[in-house]
């Protein structure tokens, strides 16, 4: 459950020049989740947030400055900005017109605090970075805004205040950002990290201190006693007095930290898996150390709350790729650990796990153009609510993974054509279409109009391959004009006369190896087989009988029907003639080979 009582929400961010974000806007949710493709920007975009406000320092040079693809160099007076919009909000996470009166934030961004043209109170930082030619190196200024543009055409003629942002007005909402590397065993031994900030003072009071600290003193003595060999070790370490200015036995052993204050130095996280030895985390595999940085972060900002006390503190967490080294098991339930952790939150994945749960309008789908960033997402403000529910409950949590498709072709049939389509996709470019990024569902009980939202808003290229029955037909127009699309899209491919998929495949240039395709799923022996041949030899009507046996046995026939067809000599009917043009506008689209033949 999101906490709400920050006060304020990181509402937008503006980016300019910052690697490949040539010019980004992006609207931050309480969870934001980006996708796309690698080296498509993510990583660059939590790299600018945590430039502009973000725990700990980045060196910037000139390889982190957007550079043309025509350019040799990065010109010298091009700045990179990043610009963050903070507004104040309810208990309930809701947008108010003013920061109240007296109340932290005010006190805290003093004349910072400026007004819309609607008189509501907002916070706009703008850190810059430019070369300093007589330094030779990168400088970062921050600086607060006078007038936050929301016509983004006026971008350039943003009025900064002459006001610094003082550090301490970025302290209370900084980001912490874990990239894909992190590991609890390089959180036990940085100074820095979330772990040691939690252990380096045990809140004990000083009366139990002194208390715990006798006893400590008392077993170290013991173990000593017991222990012949660091008796000996003792013994010899003594003659230090011989070369230093010390007394004789100056040293003394202490087996454990003799007071509170350094047991952090020698602390460690056990753990053991059902039915087996307790080990040292640092021992188990990446996954589950991965898996225990981020909860030691949980830890750490439900502790940075409490202490804050009247103080307010707006957490931000940035996490690269929460379901690495992860059981798709345990990245469902990961994802249920990070809603749980207070703040604004923004991961970026790969995990249709992870998507399958999460809204549809959490998503950020970054793509690169050439050399530039650009990103999308669903605007809810658009789409009713209604939509929204049924694309979450009918789509993500089943097709999560649609998302992070290169293409996305929709069919009618459930049954025939999800087993035939990915046989033919196979042949027709000598690899599964999964290994392009291609995805095939069939979007019957749903309707088309969800599936074409989601890839028309993150911008993949989508296909229909529709039935040619008359209510099928008006379902894909309306569905197209819903979703504002033109009825006659060049991108639904329709099945002539009136035909289902079924009675499209069964024509003359088929009849005959559909015929021995049945004989050989029905024959058990050769002597029934010879049977088979003959009476199919003696029917009247071949095709009546074949669509009979395919609607009775769609599960059975379904991929049969394809390999069958793709294995014919003739290269002309190795795919039947929409299909095959279907597959040639998608290989046109993605820059894919076209079927050749005499494969």
């Amino acid at each position: 459950m999101v906490d709400f009582d920050s006060g304020i929400k990181i509402i937008e961010v503006r980016i300019r020049n910052f690697r490949s974000l040539r010019e980004l806007n992006i609207n931050l949710d309480w969870l934001t989740i980006l996708i796309g493709e690698n080296n498509s920007g993510k990583t660059s975009f939590l790299d600018a947030l945590f430039v502009a406000i973000g725990a700990g320092k980045r060196i910037i040079t000139s390889e982190d400055v957007f550079l043309a693809k025509n350019e040799k160099t990065v010109p010298k007076d091009r700045d990179i900005l990043i610009d963050i919009l903070i507004k104040p909000i309810d208990n309930n996470g809701n947008s108010i017109d003013t920061f109240p009166e007296g109340g932290y934030w005010l006190g805290l961004f003093g004349e910072g605090v400026a007004q819309d043209d609607s008189g509501n109170d907002y916070v706009g930082i703008r850190t810059k970075i430019s070369y300093n030619s007589s330094k030779g190196d990168y400088e970062i200024e921050r600086r607060f805004f006078s007038e936050w543009q929301n016509d983004l055409a006026n971008f350039n003629n943003t009025k900064i205040s002459s006001h610094r942002v003082p550090i301490q007005s970025i302290e209370p909402l900084a980001l912490y950002f874990m990239d894909a590397k992190r590991d609890i065993r390089d959180e036990l031994q940085n100074r820095g990290s979330f772990w040691y900030k939690l252990v380096s003072n045990l809140g004990i009071s000083e009366k139990n201190i002194e208390k715990l600290e006798a006893k400590l003193e008392l077993i170290n003595s013991e173990i000593l006693a017991e222990s012949s060999n660091l008796k000996h070790i003792q013994s010899h370490l003594n003659e230090i007095y011989k070369s230093l200015g010390c007394e004789k036995n100056a040293v003394t052993i202490t087996p454990i930290p003799r007071y509170l204050r350094n047991l952090n130095k020698g602390a460690n996280i056990n753990f053991s898996t059902k039915n087996a030895q307790t080990f040292p985390l640092d021992r188990h595999g990446m996954g589950t150390r991965s898996l225990a940085a981020i909860l030691t972060f949980r830890a750490y900002t439900e502790w940075r709350k409490k202490i804050a006390k009247d103080d307010k503190v707006h957490i931000m967490l940035a996490v690269e790729e929460p379901e690495a080294h992860l059981h798709p098991q345990a990245q469902r339930a990961l994802f249920n650990q990070i809603e749980n952790i207070s703040g604004q939150r923004i991961i970026s994945t790969h995990s249709s796990y992870i998507a399958s749960q999460a809204d549809i309008t959490q998503f950020r789908c970054f793509r690169k153009e050439g050399a530039i960033t650009e990103v999308s997402q669903i605007d809810k403000d658009e789409i009713n609510t209604d939509d929204i529910q049924k694309i979450n409950r009918n789509v993500m949590n089943t097709r999560g993974e649609l998302i992070f498709s290169r293409a996305l072709v929709f069919f009618e049939g459930e049954q025939t054509e999800d087993q035939a389509m990915p046989i033919f996709a196979k042949k027709y470019w000598n690899i599964h279409p999964n290994a392009l990024g291609i995805t095939m569902i069939p979007a019957c009980g749903t309707g088309y109009y969800p599936f074409i939202l989601i890839a028309k808003e993150f911008h993949i290229p989508w296909y229909i391959f529709s039935d040619g029955e008359p209510q099928i037909i008006e379902n894909v127009k309306s569905a197209l004009e819903k979703a504002g699309e033109p009825s006659d899209s060049d991108r639904v491919f329709t099945i002539p006369d009136d035909k289902k998929f079924e009675e499209y495949i069964v024509n003359e240039d088929y009849q005959k190896v559909l015929i021995q395709m049945i004989i050989d799923l029905d024959a058990t022996n050769s002597k029934q087989k010879t049977a088979l041949e003959k009476s199919w030899e003696k029917m009247d009507n071949q095709k009546k009988e074949i669509l009979s046996y395919l609607a009775r046995n769609k599960t059975k026939c379904g991929r049969k029907i394809a390999e069958v067809i793709t294995s014919l000599d003739d290269d002309n009917l190795k795919f039947p003639k929409l299909i095959r043009s279907m597959f040639e506008r998608i290989s046109d689209d993605l820059g894919l080979e076209k079927y050749k033949g005499g494969e």
